[in-house]
């Protein structure tokens, strides 16, 4: 077999070549254009906090720059996270999964060679972003505390903000620890709960008290402390905005402002009712992203805050895993809202309870698996409010619905969020209620079976050796510290 041999003079290798440049120019180019077509992602995820801004009708606050992003965007009212407390509900949000599924049901694990690895093929969400494109960013406060074991991806680039904006298309998770509880001293050796807020005070006397708090000079100043931070954090926000608008960035960037749980004040944080679980959730889509929704849209759709995974993925262009619960809650790719919502409570540091919670968009379902355990011993020790109200139960001064915090918890609670907003009249005993408790009681338990929310129940002594340990470490760890400051 003969070869054919080609000759290709000087001049015709010469436009090959500038050929092959010009097919290489077009691709780079279009890859260039479809990266820059992505939307930036922004998440402002503030720690501890409620749905108390003036957009959604808390009096007394001064929150303009939360307000004009709803303005600006989408306000979603239902929005719940899938668990009461920090790391739990950061783990379940991080990865798509609840918390249970990742083995980080309980805050804290105390010792950190007990912390498993995730599941195989799961990942922290951040991975399928980067996958897609995306320089990855945690800034500002940088707590992770998701009680698993790192996972074998780091879940991000940097921690500095003004080096992760020169990156496009860029996701940052930036983060408030402001209202997370302070209990300073103040100057005159007062307790202050959290951080003032002097530029924007809230007036104590005119704060609103909801029905199942105890009326005192305590509830009256923790409460209206808590909202002088959220006024405090509105500022922080603003200065970000106005940032991001002079990087030339905030119209092509998608603004995601979310909370890890609820407020921890009387009965909120690591509580399944909605002053626990249920957080602000307010999304600014730029036009160009085409969000579905028109600025100042309002909606009552029930999303939780696993639905933030799979949402970013496919805005990113990403491949969404299979495992993933929640679903795409806006955009071009929006799925169909759910019919229920689950959440959970486990132990938190020495509080051991095991609670679980299905809600729609009328009712809700909880199921206390320790119904001996009070609500007040099972609740964060600090809350001003709460200690100022077992003073009162114990002198017999308190109502129905405000005694109940202090008595043993009914196995079983079903409420009516349309009429009963605040959670105050258990229905689950009512002849006239006997089906809608069977069948969210059967919702619940599927939900556990489907979920495999079967863990075995831990030993608390070895936990409480635990934490002693941790305990002794850490003080020991100051000590040095002092030492080496001297």
């Amino acid at each position: 077999m003969k070869t054919m041999k080609i000759h290709i003079n000087d001049r015709t290798l010469k436009v090959v070549i500038a050929l092959i440049q010009s097919m290489f120019c077009c691709l780079m180019t279009v890859a260039a254009v479809e990266t820059k077509s992505l939307p930036n992602i922004l998440w402002i995820v503030i720690e501890d906090i409620g749905c108390d801004m003036g957009v959604y009708g808390t009096k007394g606050v001064h929150t303009p720059n939360m307000d004009q992003l709803a303005a600006e965007g989408a306000l979603y009212t239902r929005a719940y996270t899938a668990a009461s407390t920090c790391s739990p509900s950061r783990a379940s949000f991080m990865t798509g999964l609840y918390a249970h599924q990742v083995f980080a049901q309980h805050q804290r694990i105390f010792d950190e060679k007990k912390k498993k690895a995730l599941p195989k093929g799961v990942d922290i969400f951040t991975k399928y972003l980067r996958d897609a494109g995306y320089a990855i960013g945690l800034c500002n406060y940088l707590k992770r505390d998701w009680q698993f074991a790192p996972p074998e991806t780091e879940a991000y680039d940097t921690n500095k903000w003004n080096e992760l904006t020169e990156n496009q298309p860029f996701f940052c998770q930036y983060q408030f620890h402001d209202t997370h509880r302070a209990n300073l001293k103040g100057p005159n050796g007062e307790r202050w709960p959290f951080v003032p807020c002097p530029e924007h005070p809230v007036d104590r006397a005119k704060v609103e008290l909801n029905p199942y708090m105890p009326d005192t000079p305590e509830a009256r100043e923790e409460l209206g402390a808590y909202l002088e931070n959220v006024n405090l954090v509105d500022m922080k926000i603003g200065k970000l905005l106005a940032d991001l608008k002079a990087k030339g960035l905030y119209d092509n960037t998608i603004i995601v402002l979310m909370g890890d749980n609820g407020p921890a004040i009387f009965r909120g944080k690591e509580f399944l009712y909605e002053r626990g679980i249920l957080t602000p959730l307010i999304v600014r889509v730029p036009e160009l992203f085409q969000p579905g929704f028109n600025p100042g849209f309002r909606s009552d759709e029930l999303v939780s805050a696993m639905d933030m995974a799979p949402t970013f993925i496919s805005y990113a262009g990403g491949h969404i895993p299979d495992y993933m619960s929640g679903r795409v809650f806006f955009g071009p790719n929006k799925q169909p809202e759910p019919e229920y919502l689950f959440a959970t409570r486990d132990r938190v540091d020495l509080d051991v309870d095991r609670v679980r919670s299905v809600c729609s968009k009328k009712y809700k379902y909880i199921r206390n698996f320790m119904p001996e355990v009070t609500y007040y011993d099972s609740c964060v020790k600090n809350v001003a409010a709460a200690n100022a109200g077992a003073k009162l139960y114990k002198e017999g001064k308190l109502s129905g619905a405000q005694a109940a915090y202090y008595k043993s918890k009914p196995k079983e609670e079903l409420y009516d969020l349309k009429s009963d907003s605040f959670e105050m009249n258990n229905r689950a005993g009512d002849p006239a209620f006997n089906e809608i408790l069977v069948k969210f009681r059967n919702e619940l338990e599927n939900w556990r079976i489907r979920t495999q929310d079967n863990a075995a129940p831990e030993n608390i002594e070895e936990v409480k050796q635990d934490f002693k340990q941790l305990e002794e470490e850490t003080k020991n760890r100051r000590l040095k510290e002092n030492r080496t400051k001297k």
